[in-house]
C-alpha cells in the first residue's frame, strides 16, 4: 500500500540532484526512491525473527520467509502496473523492477555484511547511482540498473536474477546469524 501510494504521489516529478557529470547535476524522478520503504520493511520483518525458535521448529520458516518476499515482490509488480495507468507515470513500472533489485542486493548484502549493512548498501546504491550513474550526456549508465528505462529489458533481467539470488542467500544468512549467535 505504501509502495503504490508512493507511486501515485510521486507519479513523473523530478528533482534536481548533484551529480558528478560534466554539465554539474542531474534530474531524477522520485519515483526511483519509491522501494526504498518496501525494501527496509522487509529488511525489518526478516530481522526480527526469533532465530533459535525457528531453528528448532519444525516448520521450516525460512521457507515462509522466502515465499513472503517473493509475493511482497509480485504485489510490487502488481502495485507498478496499477501506479503506471492510473497516473499514467511509466517510471511506475521501473519503480517496480527497482524493488526487485534493490531487495535481491539488501538480501544479499546481508549474508555478507549483516543488517545494518544491507540498509546501508539498499540506500547507498541510490545515493551511489545519483551521483556518478550518470555519463558526459546525461545518459545512466548500463551498471546503474534502476536509473535505466523502464522498458529497458536488461535492466529486468539483472534485477530477476538479483531478485533471486538474495532470496536464495536467505538460507545461508539465517544459519549464519544463529552461529554468532552462540
Amino acid at each position: 500500500m505504501v509502495f503504490f501510494l508512493g507511486a501515485v504521489l510521486a507519479g513523473e516529478r523530478q528533482a534536481a540532484v548533484p551529480a558528478f557529470t560534466p554539465i554539474g547535476s542531474a534530474t531524477v524522478k522520485l519515483m526511483l526512491f519509491v522501494p526504498v520503504p518496501v525494501c527496509l520493511s522487509i529488511l525489518y520483518c526478516v530481522e526480527n525473527a526469533l532465530v533459535a525458535a525457528e531453528l528448532t521448529g519444525v516448520r521450516r520458516t525460512v521457507a515462509y520467509d522466502q515465499v513472503a518476499i517473493v509475493v511482497a515482490g509480485g504485489l510490487a509488480q502488481v502495485g507498478a502496473a496499477l501506479g503506471k495507468l492510473l497516473v499514467h507515470a511509466p517510471t511506475a513500472q521501473a519503480a517496480g523492477r527497482n524493488v526487485l533489485f534493490l531487495t535481491g542486493l539488501m538480501l544479499a548484502s546481508r549474508a555478507l555484511l549483516g543488517p545494518i549493512g544491507a540498509g546501508v548498501v539498499c540506500v547507498g546504491w541510490l545515493v551511489l547511482v545519483t551521483l556518478v550513474g550518470y555519463g558526459g550526456d546525461l545518459r545512466p549508465y548500463a551498471w546503474t540498473v534502476v536509473l535505466r528505462n523502464p522498458n529497458d529489458v536488461m535492466s529486468g533481467l539483472v534485477s530477476c536474477v538479483m531478485f533471486a539470488v538474495g532470496v536464495g542467500l536467505m538460507r545461508n544468512s539465517r544459519g549464519m546469524k544463529a552461529i554468532g549467535a552462540t
